[in-house]
């Protein structure tokens, strides 16, 4: 839909955020979502009919009581709340939410019923929500933290964009991310997805300027072709990073009750995923140690041959096995180029040049010879 990159511009990048069930206990959900904005930089309206304010900050009967343009909206009430509170909302024209309360498809039955009422509503308002059943939403570059974790690592600016259907994955992957240095450009906890979805973040983020890969944690979706779709238009232009779950009988069973996910058939999951370019990994580290390289190394390579260089050929030898075993080739080198890195490497013997490359003690000795083999 034409208005879904708009109205997700206004929830990534607010310049107001209204707190809906704010609140002044320090154990409800409403007030640690005012303690994760802390360091938004734009301004924090609360919403609470019980409270006049919450430390410095007025507090508002009705988000139609505030006087400014809300661009985000944070639901931090009860599912039985959470339809009369995007009623308002869509009322004063706000961009995007994000509804934290579990209770509706996840739960089958009236739980459905409720989402499908809720997605009227927000679809007609033209509002891109996140949630409901998800921990939140964030961009480092403004200081939002769009969520009711406070988290206590700091998490870097960076390239990186972050989709998980798990609120805890979530919080995995950005933990793994502050660990290894990793800069996020943009994340989203996703839940339940009631009108974004994988393709809409996925389109999003080709679009948006400020990342250039996209790491996504998927249960399931009921619109894998469209993803499929979105990602094969993204690939060439910014590499997909994709961990799929589901691919075993408890886990299926477990997607399906944790966000209301199908989990599908794992084999055509990994084809299409293959098949779109987008790089499957096993493992929440495994999606981190992938994304940083693909975030420094802007060069891609065309083709699957790949050459290693050594000075220490037990480590190579690791490298070397686990390539193979994914399908990567290590051709030898030519004769000519061979006999330029034995001319380098001066032996009195000649010694045989294959791949893995090893240079030897000369390696640790002249790291020059490194640039030098890389050209050839």
């Amino acid at each position: 839909m034409s208005w879904k990159n708009e109205s997700l511009d206004r929830l990534f990048a607010p310049k107001s955020v209204a707190v809906i069930g704010a609140s002044d206990k320090q154990e409800k959900l409403g007030a640690l979502t005012l303690l994760a904005l802390n360091t938004f930089e734009g301004n924090v309206y609360p919403v609470n009919p019980r409270l006049e304010s919450i430390g410095k900050l007025t507090c508002y009967s009705s988000i139609r009581d505030i006087d400014d343009q809300i661009d985000l909206a944070m639901i931090a009430v009860g599912p039985q709340h959470v339809i009369p509170a995007m009623t308002e909302c869509a009322e004063v024209d706000i961009g995007g939410a994000i509804i934290f309360s579990a209770g509706f498809k996840e739960l089958g039955g009236i739980g459905i019923e409720h989402q499908k009422k809720l997605r009227e509503i927000v679809d007609e308002a033209h509002i891109a929500v996140i949630g409901p059943n998800c921990l939140g939403a964030g961009n480092p570059n403004i200081g939002m933290n769009a969520t009711f974790f406070p988290h206590p690592v700091q998490i870097k600016k960076g390239s990186v964009a972050m989709v998980s259907q798990s609120g805890g994955v979530t919080g995995l992957m950005l933990y793994r991310a502050s660990d290894s240095g990793l800069g996020i450009s943009k994340f989203a906890s996703v839940g339940n997805r009631v009108n974004i979805d994988f393709h809409d973040l996925i389109r999003y983020f080709r679009q948006d300027a400020e990342t250039e890969v996209i790491c996504l944690f998927i249960e399931g979706t009921e619109y894998g072709r469209e993803m499929v779709n979105e990602m094969s238009l993204t690939t060439p232009k910014k590499p997909v990073i994709v961990f799929k779950v589901g691919k075993t009988p408890a886990s299926r069973d477990a997607a399906l009750s944790h966000t209301g996910s199908l989990a599908g058939n794992a084999d055509l999951y990994s084809a299409a995923i293959r098949q779109a370019g987008g790089v499957e990994v096993a493992g929440v580290s495994e999606m981190i140690d992938t994304a940083y390289l693909l975030s420094i190394c802007k060069h891609r390579p065309k083709g699957n041959r790949v050459a290693i260089v050594t000075h220490t050929l037990g480590i190579a030898l690791i490298a070397a096995q686990t390539l193979e075993l994914n399908g990567v080739e290590l051709p030898n080198p030519t004769e000519e180029t061979a006999g330029k890195i034995q001319s380098m490497l001066d032996m009195p013997i000649d010694i045989p040049i294959k791949n893995p490359i090893d240079l030897l003690a000369q390696g640790w000795a002249q790291p020059k010879i490194f640039a030098d083999a890389f050209k050839m």
